[in-house]
């Protein structure tokens, strides 16, 4: 993906921009969208309130929100079919909550739109006149839908990893391919990952063995997602959450994925939480916390007690952002303007 702006123009630009920016499109969910000025700044995702108490609710979703500390505005998208005849618009108290809670943290809603699985219409304008009903096709048929997969962007949703369809021996192969933490061996795998990142097509099986071998080991694993971004300091810790020093080739970390799902083909269950974990990370700088957590819930559920995949669910249950989410200079999608 380019850096050129996408304007967007109109409110089923903003509507196609969401889906894109999480990966799917939401169901039973308020989307919140922080502003940077005119530019769209940090998304996130929420169950919609299903009975909770409204301020409460505004609270804790806010409270993710102001994580943001650019933000001077916000957009709220609220994806339900729930049917509230006793009031014009459904959670129409949360909604105020949310309002009353961004004005106070100095982020006020914008604007805000209803969803359905039918249809989609302004929330705050409840005039069928002013703001009627709309079909969903205008989000498909939008400019600014057209124009960010002209850059590249695709909807696809969350990608299950690919059963195992190695050989009976990978097990054992895998395992005696993990080093002992030698620098020459570590520094072997780092030289062929690097190969790999900048043609993934010379993959082979013996390599995908090498490296599933290699990512068994927690500190040439390090090594191996560090060198995933490479203009990133040195120090783990802050490559980690998103620390950068400019924006990343996020071209070669769509790349450090493709490989990673190409990786778990050959390896069997028991082995494939490093693999796991770094999709999910890598889904984490872009944004994406829903698609992380499930990716880490996986690596857990590969292996229990995971160190790396506990680690970073603690920064996505702590809603934390990456450094590079919050800074539209680096982000994975576009810099946006309306």
């Amino acid at each position: 993906m380019n850096n050129n702006p996408v304007n967007l123009h109109s409110d089923a630009d903003i509507l196609a921009y969401v889906p894109h920016m999480l990966g799917e499109t939401p169901k039973e969910s308020f989307v919140l969208i922080t502003m940077q000025g005119n530019a769209l700044g940090a998304t996130l995702r929420v169950d919609a309130p299903f009975g909770a108490e409204p301020r409460a609710y505004a609270q804790s979703a806010v409270s993710y929100a102001t994580l943001d500390e650019a933000a001077t505005g916000s957009l709220l998208v609220i994806y339900t079919d729930e049917n509230t005849p006793e009031q014009p618009r459904p959670y129409a108290a949360h909604v105020q909550a949310l309002r009353t809670e961004l004005r106070i943290a100095r982020m006020p809603l914008k604007d805000a739109w209803l969803v359905t699985s039918k249809a989609w219409s302004n929330y705050l304008c409840i005039d069928p006149a002013c703001c009627p009903e709309r079909a969903l096709e205008e989000i498909a048929d939008s400019t600014g839908n057209a124009a960010l997969i002209y850059r590249g962007s695709n909807v696809k949703g969350f990608t299950t990893p690919a059963p195992f369809t190695g050989q009976e021996q990978a097990r054992e192969t895998i395992a005696a391919h993990k080093p002992y933490g030698w620098p020459e061996d570590t520094e072997a795998r780092r030289s062929q990952w690097d190969g790999l990142l900048r043609n993934p097509d010379t993959l082979t099986p013996v390599a995908a063995l090498e490296l599933a071998g290699a990512l068994q080991h927690p500190g040439t694993r390090d090594h191996l997602m560090v060198d995933i971004i490479t203009n990133a300091p040195e120090q783990f810790t802050s490559v980690l959450l998103g620390v950068f020093v400019t924006r990343p080739d996020w071209t070669r970390v769509d790349t450090a994925q493709e490989l990673a799902f190409e990786l778990m083909k050959a390896t069997p269950e028991g082995q494939r939480a490093p693999m796991l974990c770094m999709i999910g990370w890598l889904e984490w700088l872009k944004g994406k916390s829903s698609f992380a957590a499930r990716y880490f819930k996986l690596a857990l559920d590969d292996v229990e007690g995971y160190r790396l995949a506990e680690l970073l669910t603690e920064l996505v249950e702590r809603g934390l952002l990456a450094d590079c989410v919050r800074d539209p200079q680096k982000a994975y999608n576009l810099h946006l303007g309306r």
